[in-house]
């Protein structure tokens, strides 16, 4: 019968003595560590691929531009007054939160003050005398948009993309000047008026539409956009005057005109 090749081995080590028996006994037990490309494998196994890593939990941004305000009329033609209005030019600034929902989809909400109003021209008559006056209407508001923003266009670094949702304004300050004559063809009398507007509504409500740009730079995107908004609530906006009578002046009240607030704004803004 053949002698078993693992006899001999154990007649080898049994020739080198206990010392070579525990060195083999403890490299027996030690662990096999990977070397560099596997270990570059292994941890590339474990990453997910670019699709489904997950998105940002938010992102935070501030935009700030101009705005181009005015006052849109609602009444008819043969209406008591007639209404012819002009842009009032302000500021828009303030800072969002925007939360992406999908690669291209998200929601964003906005903290915004802005300057809206008008320069309006208004046919009244004041004491059965038709009558022009040259009126100013500025109004600051606290604005609170919420978005739904949509990118249409997606590159390494640029993108183009849709805003459309509504805000809710809160009024914080205004400012009412008004300016004309009555002329009854023998007499010029002219007719004045300044005060605020706290007998309008506060409150203010509208639909918003835009289109952006964005152009990224490392973790930062630079932003330039362009908006529309429309207000679907009419402000009752006040048109008396003060017509001097002697050493005094005499209030005229007229009904107020029913006007809309409408804005074309354009920004530049920065996200992280």
């Amino acid at each position: 019968m053949r002698p078993s090749l693992w006899s001999d081995d154990v007649r080898f080590l049994a020739r080198l003595g206990r010392p070579a028996l525990l060195a083999v006994s403890l490299l027996a037990l030690l662990p096999s560590f990977p070397g560099p490309g596997q270990a570059a494998r292994t941890a590339g196994a474990c990453e997910p691929p670019p699709a489904a890593r997950p998105l940002a939990a938010f992102s935070i941004g501030l935009r700030a531009g101009l705005n181009y305000a005015q006052h849109t009329g609602t009444e008819e033609r043969d209406s008591e007054y007639e209404v012819s209005s002009a842009w009032r030019r302000g500021l828009t600034g303030g800072f969002f939160v925007h939360w992406p929902v999908t690669a291209r989809f998200g929601i964003q909400q906005e903290f915004l003050y802005t300057q809206k109003g008008s320069q309006q021209a208004i046919g009244v008559e004041i004491l059965e005398i038709p009558t022009t006056l040259d009126v100013i209407y500025e109004m600051d508001y606290f604005e609170l948009p919420i978005l739904m923003r949509f990118t249409w266009l997606q590159g390494a670094r640029h993108a183009v993309y849709s805003l459309m949702g509504t805000a809710l304004a809160i009024k914080i300050d205004d400012r009412y000047q008004l300016a004309g004559q009555v002329d009854d063809g023998e007499q010029v009398v002219p007719v004045t008026a300044a005060a605020d507007m706290r007998e309008v509504d506060m409150f203010d409500y509208a639909f918003i539409y835009g289109l952006g740009y964005e152009l990224r730079r490392g973790a930062r995107r630079l932003l330039l956009e362009y908006r529309f908004s429309a207000s679907w609530n009419t402000l009752a906006m006040p048109t008396y005057a003060y017509v001097p009578l002697g050493d005094e002046e005499v209030l005229v009240e007229n009904a107020p005109v029913p006007l809309k607030n409408q804005t074309h704004c354009i920004t530049l803004g920065i996200r992280f």
